[in-house]
């Protein structure tokens, strides 16, 4: 769900931890927070092994509000690495996998 203030989103989180939610009878509750952003949303896809990160797909989403939902999908777009603007994201996201693997 999307929450509209702390207070709503703590009460979620809240609710959330107080309930099972995995079937998994070992796993450990939790919970993920994200600020919603406004504009479109890209996704960098990355493999690793042996501490080698690759970019595998780049994907671009549109999402809103629409039908009393407070976000919607409206597109996925599958773009090419090539470009300024994407191989700067590529590297971005290849970067703070190398710097995620060091802590």
């Amino acid at each position: 769900g999307r929450a509209w203030g702390e207070p709503q989103a703590r009460h979620m989180v809240e609710t959330l931890l107080a309930e099972r939610v995995s079937l998994d009878t070992e796993a450990e509750g939790g919970a993920l927070c994200q600020e919603v952003l406004e504009g479109e949303e890209w996704v960098v896809d990355t493999v690793s092994r042996a501490g080698e990160h690759k970019c595998v797909a780049l994907w671009r989403y549109g999402k809103g509000e629409a039908n009393g939902a407070p976000f919607v999908n409206f597109y996925d777009e599958l773009r090419p690495c090539a470009g300024e603007g994407e191989e700067r994201l590529v590297r971005y996201a290849l970067a703070a996998s190398s710097r995620d693997r060091e802590r």
